[in-house]
């Protein structure tokens, strides 16, 4: 069974309120709060309650939570290619950048969507993710700092994706600062370098492989003979 987020209206739900949604006990639900799973407050008489959003965070992580199609999100979202540039704080200085652009364009608040990895990867799980909420219609606007942020190629097709569920996507910066992009650029060729020398040397291996077991047969046949 899934919910939709515009049911829950209340602020806060008693744990055999929950337990009857989730069709689990109020032993059970308490356990989850116990372990993390899910966020609850004390009252003054120490009773457990569960604020809403720590409930809503909770079935949408179960995939019980159905999107209002009228509520639609915004969503920030910023990558960079190498843990190195994550450490030196490239990756929380875009966010910053973007969010402090679409604070002015947006009157609701936004979802900050952060990811490394090389923008010729084409398995992202963030970004998978985000397409995924993008055809089903659950985003409004997507806010990037450079197109390439996104993808190195092939944005128009993502554009045109995009266009189709009605989302549009916000490119804040309209310069270039060349020596990032240069870099990472370098980076990304680096990689495909690198993957396609691997599975030459894979096609390789198993030619040479290959070769050895016929060499192998002849001389089986001729020892034979």
């Amino acid at each position: 069974m899934a919910y939709k987020k515009s049911n829950f209206t209340k602020e806060f739900y008693q744990p055999q309120e929950v337990a009857g949604l989730l069709g689990v006990t109020s032993r059970t639900v308490a356990n989850y709060c116990d372990s993390g799973l899910m966020e609850e407050e004390r009252t003054a008489g120490n009773r457990r309650r569960i604020p809403r959003e720590s409930l809503l965070k909770y079935l949408e992580h179960k995939g019980l939570l159905i999107v209002d199609s009228n509520k639609r999100r915004d969503v920030v979202y910023a990558r960079v290619s190498t843990h190195a540039q994550a450490t030196r704080g490239d990756l929380d200085r875009q966010v910053q950048e973007v969010l402090a652009y679409a604070a002015y364009h947006s009157p609701v608040d936004i979802d900050v969507i952060k990811e490394i990895g090389s923008g010729l990867n084409d398995n992202r799980k963030q970004f998978s993710s985000l397409l995924k909420a993008v055809l089903n219609k659950e985003i409004s606007r997507i806010f990037v700092n450079y197109k390439d942020r996104l993808t190195r190629f092939g944005f128009k097709y993502i554009e045109l994706v995009c266009a189709h569920a009605g989302t549009e996507i916000v490119v804040v910066s309209s310069e270039t600062k060349v020596k990032s992009v240069q870099d990472e650029l370098a980076e990304d060729l680096c990689a495909i370098i690198h993957s396609f020398s691997g599975k030459l040397y894979g096609m390789r291996g198993k030619d040479k492989s290959k070769a050895l077991d016929k060499v192998e047969s002849i001389r089986v046949i001729r020892d034979d003979g």
